[in-house]
């Protein structure tokens, strides 16, 4: 049997168009290099772009190098004459000065992380094998958008038949020791998802889960988003890809982005080097965010615009695409691929993964968060999972940098003061006459300078920059709820705690409400404290065993004690005192709930999807669009039902809620409201309880205001479930949305 004949993915009416336009821009590209080699930094790009990259650069400098970014700030401050602490470069202030201490000396010095990281978003990145008519094969790239779908050029998928005989090969590479590695094939699946437009040559495509080897998810993805700032003319890109259908390669940083092309147009003109089969491949920043889909090389054309191969010689139709004279390469940007992708129009049983490309972040893994040391300590036997940040990092005399994975222990020595402190990373010892990180290594205790609870500011209203009102109780709500010194009016019902409050049911002894400010980008965030949870009962309510459920509801049984406000969002702070202080106030029983283990834990292995959906919303709502990593207000309470079993003189929640609070991409106020519920609560209204199936929900403020008997205020018009359309996304005839995945949620 003859063996197939190999095609690689080229398109030459895109390849002209290419050059057609690279023809027009030769005096642009001029410009640019003249600017850069004179330093004239502000010139290289559009004002904006150069204004919204410094920013984006000078953000990372600050989580990486502090004290870098901090000189810069102080320079720029100085330049402007300004006092403010937070500088903002605008289109009016970006200079030439500015732009070179962020882009022209930092960009040649990485980050280990940098390696670290070009090998995850590699993982993504895949061969497309499609099967033609006649035993023919065609070869291109592509790569993981979402955990479902794959993007790569129109003219690797032109329709929906060629997708349909396609599979995604990762792994097509060698390993650190030279050796193959096993190939994993995926079929691509059309009939799940397709969409292609050939003038912005991509194609949008699932790929189906099934496979005998390893899990699609092992494979991760590179969430799109139109954010600006991600790059400008002269800076380094990089290109994951397999040319003629090769084994996988990089081309990384000796490389530059040519034009921009007057940050208008679709497209970008960038040097690498890249063959027919490159079609389809991520364009990468120096941060390995995607910057662009790459579908064609720029011919060289002579003055008649005839295409010139290698030899100089004109290059006929229907030649080898690899004789070419290739002079750049263009890529179709992000930015434009995801504001067209969000408008299309798809049938609704799509949608859901639309959605899920849409609001797409990237992988757990590949952001810095939270690191699990799951190996017992000396200091912790029971094996469990403990949480400590990836970094604390708090500028001023109380400095202190925790990187993981080093195993840090500090040790302060006898109770004399005098004693050094001794850090041990790794089992080498570090000494000497440093002091202490306040209250680092303290036990959770409330605020000792505050022992009368006079000065806890509580819930700030203000906190996003627009009134966002605490929740108020309706009248047949208010006689219920317990006044701190007896005092009439809500004021006295709101009782206020380091960045919370809560209002308190005395009837309960728990809280109907708890609201919190969330700043996701604090200075510092205290880290949970190694010796365990101490609770603590408020003294302002009295008699305070009586009215409050405390240790007695808790002991021997498999009820936890939840946080209504958890302390992860509340234990920040310009300072650690103002961090620990903050955390430690979260501990008290006030703010405490009883809920079964599993419902509480819902960030292990073993619970239920909706537990660990609900214990990543207020994350996942912070972290999506334009606004990354936005601040938000968040509401917690139970539901309270006559119903509830009554166990130790305490009726148990049967269901716990949510609300946040946030400022929209187009600077408008939105809300969104859910329910930690069993399926049957939805779907036939039951009461019995059992642990059991448990399902995150997302419901109308106005729904949620008939469970709770709670006014909400503004919050119903804010409300993402009352904008156009949000009906489409209801559970069946139930005016809500059951979450099966985070992507579920509407914003």
């Amino acid at each position: 049997m003859p063996a197939s004949e190999i095609e690689f993915a080229f398109d030459l009416k895109t390849a002209v168009a290419a050059a057609n336009r690279w023809a027009k821009r030769g005096h642009h590209r001029e410009m640019f290099a003249d600017a850069a080699g004179e330093k004239r930094f502000s010139e290289v790009d559009t004002s904006a772009r150069c204004a919204a990259r410094a920013n984006r650069l000078l953000g990372r400098l600050q989580a990486n190098a502090p004290g870098i970014a901090a000189g810069i700030t102080r320079e720029f401050r100085k330049s402007l004459g300004s006092k403010s602490a937070r500088a903002v470069i605008t289109t009016e202030t970006v200079s030439d000065a500015l732009l070179e201490r962020i882009i022209g000396k930092t960009r040649d010095f990485q980050f280990i992380e940098f390696l670290e990281r070009a090998v995850f978003v590699s993982k993504s990145v895949g061969r497309i094998v499609s099967k033609l008519p006649g035993g023919r094969l065609s070869y291109g790239t592509g790569f993981m958008v979402s955990p479902r779908l794959l993007m790569t050029n129109h003219h690797v998928l032109p329709s929906v038949a060629v997708a349909a005989q396609s599979s995604i090969e990762f792994d097509f590479q060698k390993d650190r020791r030279g050796q193959n590695v096993a190939i994993r094939p995926f079929k691509l699946d059309p009939s799940a998802f397709f969409l292609n437009d050939k003038k912005l040559d991509f194609a949008l495509v699932a790929v189906s889960p099934d496979d005998q080897g390893r899990p699609l998810a092992d494979y991760q993805w590179c969430p799109l988003h139109n954010d600006p700032g991600k790059i400008v003319t002269g800076e380094p890109i990089n290109i994951i890809q397999h040319p003629k259908g090769e084994l996988k390669q990089v081309v990384i940083r000796d490389n530059r982005l040519l034009d921009s092309l007057g940050g208008t147009d679709l497209f970008y003109h960038y040097e690498a080097d890249t063959e027919p089969g490159s079609s389809g491949s991520p364009v990468f920043n120096d941060q390995w965010e995607v910057i662009a889909l790459h579908h064609s090389g720029v011919p060289k054309q002579n003055k008649k615009g005839e295409l010139l191969d290698v030899d100089g010689k004109v290059w006929k139709n229907g030649s080898d695409p690899s004789r070419l004279d290739w002079v750049a390469n263009e890529g179709v940007r992000i930015s434009k691929l995801v504001d067209f992708i969000s408008n299309a129009t798809v049938s609704r049983s799509v949608k859901p993964l639309l959605r899920e490309f849409l609001d797409a972040r990237p992988p757990a893994e590949f952001e810095p968060s939270t690191k699990i040391i799951n190996k017992p300590n000396a200091e912790s036997t029971d094996g469990k999972e403990t949480r400590i940040p990836s970094e604390v990092n708090c500028s001023g005399t109380g400095t202190m940098t925790l990187t993981v994975p080093l195993q840090i222990t500090l040790s302060f020595g006898n109770s004399d003061s005098s004693s050094p402190m001794k850090v041990a990373i790794d089992g080498n010892t570090f000494g000497g006459n440093q002091t202490a990180v306040d209250g680092v290594l303290e036990k959770v205790e409330p605020d000792p300078g505050d022992p009368d609870y006079e000065h806890r500011p509580g819930y700030d209203e203000h906190f996003l920059g627009f009134d966002v009102p605490f929740p108020k109780l309706t009248n047949a709500l208010r006689s219920k709820a317990y006044a701190v010194n007896g005092k009439a009016g809500d004021d006295a019902r709101l009782i206020r705690y380091h960045h919370f409050s809560l209002i308190f049911n005395k009837s309960r002894k728990l809280a109907f409400v708890a609201g919190v400010n969330y700043d996701p980008t604090p200075k510092c965030q205290h880290p949970r404290d190694k010796e365990g949870d101490k609770w603590y009962y408020d003294p302002r309510i009295m008699p305070e065993k009586e009215l409050q459920a405390g240790e007695d509801l808790y002991a021997q049984n498999p009820l936890d004690r939840g946080h209504l406000v958890r302390r992860a969002d509340a234990g920040w702070g310009a300072t650690p005192h103002e961090a620990k202080l903050a955390n430690d106030d979260t501990f008290h029983f006030t703010n405490c709930a009883p809920q079964h283990e599993i419902t509480n834990q819902g960030i292990t292995k073993q619970a239920p999807p909706g537990l660990k959906l609900w214990g990543n919303l207020e994350e996942y709502i912070v972290r999506q669009g334009k606004m990354d990593r936005r601040k938000i207000c968040i509401f917690n309470g139970p539901v309270f039902r006559t119903s509830d079993r009554r166990y130790r003189g305490v009726n148990i929640p049967k269901e716990f809620w949510k609300v946040i609070v946030f400022e929209s991409d187009d600077g408008e106020p939105r809300a969104a409201a859910f329910v930690l519920t069993q399926a049957e609560l939805i779907e036939d209204l039951k009461e019995e309880f059992e642990v059991g199936e448990y399902k995150a929900v997302q419901v109308r403020l106005r729904d949620l205001e008939s469970k709770t008997k709670l006014d909400f205020g503004p919050f119903r018009k804010w409300d993402a479930l009352e904008k156009d359309g949000a009906e489409e996304s209801f559970t069946g005839d139930v005016p809500a949305v059951v979450l099966e995945s985070l992507s579920n949620v509407l914003l």
